[in-house]
Parts: structure tokens; C-alpha cells; sequence
């Protein structure tokens, strides 16, 4: 029996993935679970393993196009076997449909567990989710801790439509007119830009922003990048970066200040034990949002190697869904762009998320005298349903303190 090959649904929200490359030839001899395709998917390539062995035929999907989830793209033959008729067809289909899309069942039907990480389970239990409805997008399928955040935001945004009665589609739209200037191209607003669009939109329109600036002279944290950066070079072959310096003052300052490392769901506020740190990242006309784990307990060597590393494979588009994803509290620092002053957009399910800009030199008093100083500012963007001015406003001061006193942190 042919066997169908679909385009699959890695998460509770994807309808489209974008196929990147096909690995094997039409024609070809595959075994299964040997890599049979590339997908982009949440900013990330994939690789898909083959379902079943066989000849790939029937090849339906080009490289760059954009299809639908479940869709198939191939087929999957024994020597000698033609490929199904259009009513098969729709059978093997809808076959496969069921098998990509999770269902709820017990734990144990059809004498298969489900597979889930440790924290996945306690996260799960905490906020009452099935795990049988999560789809996992860990290794063989397996539930991680982001998949059950990815999967009670999708809940969210659908308790609201039931609330309002309206969906996003249904809201009626203002008329906009176009220009009548003469069009150069058309950039379909697809892959890593359409979710990206997505994401920010939902932030903006259901986390009332409270946005909080300050200046910090950055004399002291100048004076340990330039002693610390030769001996870090000769210790690790990489650069220590400012970025680097602002993850570990972040990381160390943020404990002491839970409401900002937290997630608003339902009406309950969860505070994170740990600090896993989103970086965005610049990936060709993107951003995608690479996460050191449990950063808090990480000095600055460590967070130097880690973050070269993610850096590195984000531009390379080698990163997995799960290693940019499940941020706690995310820092955009887009001072290398000659950026003095901005605000970021919070990245949901995050409460803050801090912009930061370029360092440039101001006349600063100090002492009854006027100094040139390396100034920099400090943006923080919070959710104004979980922090209020106040609070935010103590974190910032703390950064400062942290920042014009950076010796504590190495």
C-alpha cells in the first residue's frame, strides 16, 4: 500500500510549513526514519524523517512553496506499486490527517504513553492540560515544557473568541487606500515574517504596554569588557560581547524580581523558578529569539560560549523550535545598528522585555563636573495586567546599579 507523505503539524498553530529541500531524489530508495525533507517552520529549519521505507514518487511540493499542514507532498511505494486513485487518495489523506493531529485519548490507548519531559508534566498539571491534546516537538514527538506554553496560548486566544464572539477574521477592517504608485514586487507574508506578525499583533492588542527608560553610564562595564575580553578570547577562541555582559547583569538582577520573569494565563500569574533568556537575533530579514536556559546560573564565560553557539546556528538556521522558544524574559539589543533609543514589543507569553541601545558618550555631572561618559539607554517594555510602574521601575534601578558595578558580576 502506498504510503502518503505529508507536510506536518509540529505545533498546536501551524496551518503552513514552507518546504526548504527535499533529501532524496524522486525515485529513490528511502528507509524509514532516514531525513527525507527540510521544513521552515517558526523560523527554524527541520528535518523530516521518512514514515515508512520505500520508493519516494509523486512528488507534489517544490522547494520555497508553501503548503498547507497534512497536505501530502509524496508517496511512499513498494517496487512495482502504481500510486493510489483519487478516492484512495482521499483516504490515505484523511488517514494521515488523524495521525499528525493529536486527539484526546487515555494514557495508555492504543498501548502507547505519552511522552513528555518531567517538566512538561508538572507544567501541564499546574495549569490543568491534557497532555494527550499537546503535540510534541521534541526528539520522536516527545512533549517538552514550551510545547504546553504553545499549546495554553492557542487556548487563550480561543476562550477569547468565545468571550467576544468575534474572531480575528470576523473583526471588520478599516478601508485602507492603497497608492497608486507603481508596484516594484510583491513579498508574500508568509513562513518566518507571517508568525512573526501574528506574535506581535496578538502582544500589542491584548498586553497593555507600560514602557519605562533610563540612562546608565556604562564607564565600569567598558573598563571590565576591554580586561576581561583577552583573557575570555584565550579561555574560549570566542569575543566576549556587550550583549553577553547585558545577558549576565539581566540574569543575575531578574530573581530578585518575579513579577517580571512570569506569564499571565487565564487569571492566574506563574512565576518561573528559572531565568531562560531569549536573545533576538538578526536572521536575514527576521528576528528569531534564541534561549539560554537557566541563566541564572551562569557566569559570564558560560554565557559567552552558549550564546556564540546559538548565535551562530541561529544565522545558519540550525537552531530547533525548542531552542527558540520558551523565553522567560527576552533583551533586543540593536545598538550595533547605531540605535540610541527604542521599545520592543513584549514576546508572548514573557510579562517584560528589555531594548537596548547604543553606547554613546554624553556629558555627565559628576562631583560638581561636567565628564564626558559612555551613556546608554535602557528601555523595558512590561505587561501592565501582571507589574505596575513601580515594580518595573525597581528592576531598571537595580540593572543600573549592576551595570555601573559590574565587577560582582564575574
Amino acid at each position: 500500500m502506498a504510503i502518503p507523505v505529508i507536510m506536518p503539524k509540529v505545533d498546536m498553530v501551524m496551518e503552513t510549513g514552507t518546504l526548504v529541500e527535499w533529501l532524496k531524489k524522486e525515485g529513490e530508495y528511502v528507509k524509514k526514519g532516514e531525513p527525507l525533507f527540510i521544513i521552515m517552520t517558526d523560523k527554524a529549519n527541520m528535518e523530516i524523517q521518512a514514515p515508512a521505507s520505500g520508493i519516494l514518487t509523486g512528488i507534489r511540493a517544490k522547494p520555497n512553496q508553501v503548503v498547507p499542514v497534512t497536505e501530502v507532498i509524496a508517496y511512499l511505494v513498494e517496487p512495482g506499486e502504481t500510486l493510489p486513485s483519487p478516492l484512495e487518495e482521499g483516504v490515505s489523506a484523511i488517514q494521515a490527517e488523524a495521525t499528525s493531529i493529536p486527539t484526546e485519548r487515555s494514557d495508555t490507548a492504543g498501548g502507547e504513553k505519552v511522552r513528555a519531559t518531567p517538566a512538561a508534566r508538572r507544567l501541564a498539571a499546574e495549569l490543568g492540560i491534557d497532555l494527550h491534546l499537546v503535540q510534541g516537538t521534541g526528539p520522536d514527538g516527545r512533549i517538552q515544557k514550551e510545547d504546553v506554553l504553545t499549546y495554553q496560548e492557542r487556548q487563550q486566544a480561543v476562550q477569547e473568541e468565545r468571550v467576544t464572539g468575534v474572531t480575528l477574521q470576523e473583526r471588520p477592517k478599516p478601508r485602507i487606500v492603497f497608492p497608486t504608485a507603481r508596484r516594484k514586487g510583491v513579498v508574500p507574508l508568509t513562513g518566518p515574517r507571517k508568525i512573526i506578525a501574528e506574535r506581535m499583533s496578538y502582544s500589542a492588542f491584548t498586553a497593555p504596554h507600560i514602557v519605562l527608560t533610563l540612562s546608565v553610564n556604562m564607564r565600569e562595564s567598558a573598563r571590565l569588557y576591554e580586561r576581561l575580553s583577552e583573557p575570555i578570547r584565550l579561555r574560549t577562541g570566542l569575543r566576549l560581547s556587550y550583549t553577553a555582559i547585558f545577558a549576565r547583569a539581566v540574569a543575575a538582577v531578574l530573581p530578585h524580581h518575579p513579577l517580571l520573569n512570569a506569564s499571565l494565563t487565564n487569571d492566574e500569574i506563574i512565576l518561573w523558578e528559572d531565568v531562560d533568556l531569549g536573545i533576538a537575533t538578526a536572521v536575514e530579514d527576521y528576528l528569531v529569539v534564541p534561549v539560554i536556559r537557566q541563566a541564572q546560573n551562569k557566569n559570564l564565560e558560560q554565557i559567552v560560549i552558549e550564546l556564540n553557539d546559538l548565535v551562530e546556528r541561529a544565522r545558519g538556521k540550525r537552531l530547533t523550535p525548542s531552542e527558540m522558544s520558551g523565553s522567560t524574559f527576552t533583551i533586543s539589543n540593536l545598538g550595533m545598528f547605531g540605535i540610541e533609543e527604542f521599545q520592543a514589543i513584549i514576546n508572548p507569553p514573557e510579562t517584560a522585555i528589555l531594548a537596548v541601545g547604543k553606547i554613546t558618550e554624553a556629558p555627565v555631572g559628576i562631583e560638581g563636573r561636567i565628564e564626558l561618559c559612555p551613556m546608554i539607554r535602557l528601555t523595558l517594555s512590561a505587561d501592565h495586567r501582571v507589574v505596575d510602574g513601580v515594580a518595573a521601575g525597581r528592576f531598571l534601578t537595580e540593572l543600573k546599579e549592576v551595570l555601573e558595578t559590574p565587577y560582582l558580576l564575574i
